[in-house]
C-alpha cells in the first residue's frame, strides 16, 4: 500500500493513498496524538484501523462497504506545499467505475491537511444527494481508563442499547467500558484530560460526535486489535450523521496538544 512520510521541523506524519488516511502524526518532541493498531493489514481494499479513516458517503454498518468506500479508495495527491508553518496537502477522489459499481453517483471529495504542530483537516463534499459520514479518528492514550472527556453535551444515542436517546448531566466522560455513542448536543471543543496530557479537538461544521472504545470484551472481536490496544486508543469522531451534507458541504477538525 503506497503511503507518504512526512518529516517536518513541526511534526512527522505519515498518509496511505488508500483513504488519504493520516494514520501517525507526531509533533516534534511529543508522543504521537493518532493511535494505530499494530495488527491492521496494508491492504488494498482493506480498512485501515487506526489514525483517521474517512467515513463517506454514509456512516455505519448497515450498507456494504460498512462506513462508506472513501477509505477503501485510492486518493489523489493533488498538491504539497512545504514552508515553515507546516505542510499542506490537498487529496482528491472522485467518482470511478470502482465507485460507481458501489453507489451510482458522480461526486468529488476534496481533502485538505496542514500538519505542524497542530493537525487540521477539512473534507470538502459535493455531490448531487445528501450523504453521510464522519472523520473517525483514533487518539493515543496511555491508559483510556483515566481519561477525561469534556464538552461532549448533555444528550447521546447508545448504539449499545438499541439506539436508545439518554439524557445526561454529566459533564466529564470517564471510559468505564465498551462505549458507542453519538452525542447530538456537543460544545464542538472536546477536552481530553489524561495522567500527564491535555488534547484538544475541535470540531466544524459537524453535528454529532462519536465516542467509541470496545473494551476488552469487545476488542476479542476484532481480528486486527490485539488484547491490550483498548487501553491506548479512544475514538472521537467529528461527525454528520443526523443532520447530512448537503450537495456542497464540509466537515473539518483541529487536534492539538495543550499540554
Amino acid at each position: 500500500m503506497k503511503s507518504l512520510h512526512i518529516n517536518h521541523p513541526l511534526c512527522k506524519a505519515t498518509i496511505l493513498e488508500q483513504g488519504a488516511q493520516l494514520i501517525d502524526f507526531q509533533p516534534t518532541g511529543e508522543a504521537p496524538l493518532l493511535w494505530s493498531a499494530e495488527l491492521s493489514t496494508y491492504c488494498e481494499g482493506k480498512p485501515f484501523r487506526g489514525g483517521i479513516p474517512i467515513c463517506w458517503p454514509w456512516f455505519g454498518k448497515g450498507q456494504i462497504p460498512s462506513h462508506g468506500f472513501a477509505r477503501i479508495m485510492p486518493w489523489e495527491l493533488e498538491s504539497r506545499d512545504e514552508c515553515e508553518d507546516g505542510v499542506r496537502l490537498r487529496w482528491i477522489l472522485r467518482d470511478s467505475d470502482a465507485t460507481r459499481a458501489i453507489w451510482p453517483h458522480s461526486f468529488a471529495l476534496t481533502l485538505d491537511m496542514h500538519l505542524s504542530s497542530k493537525c487540521t483537516m477539512t473534507l470538502q463534499i459535493d455531490a448531487p444527494i445528501e450523504t453521510t459520514g464522519a472523520l473517525h479518528t483514533y487518539l493515543f492514550t496511555d491508559d483510556v481508563g483515566i481519561i477525561q472527556i469534556e464538552g461532549l453535551g448533555d444528550q447521546y444515542i447508545d448504539a449499545l442499547d438499541d439506539g436508545k436517546i439518554v439524557k445526561t448531566d454529566e459533564k466529564i466522560l470517564i471510559i468505564k467500558g465498551n462505549v458507542d455513542r453519538i452525542y447530538t448536543h456537543s460544545l464542538g471543543n472536546n477536552l481530553l484530560i489524561g495522567r500527564d496530557k491535555i488534547l484538544q479537538v475541535t470540531h466544524y461544521n459537524y453535528s454529532d460526535i462519536v465516542v467509541w472504545n470496545p473494551w476488552s470484551e469487545g476488542v476479542m472481536r476484532l481480528s486486527d486489535m490485539a488484547e491490550n490496544d483498548y487501553q491506548k486508543m479512544i475514538c472521537v469522531e467529528t461527525a454528520r450523521i443526523l443532520k447530512p451534507f448537503g450537495k456542497r458541504d464540509t466537515l473539518g477538525l483541529v487536534i492539538c496538544k495543550l499540554k
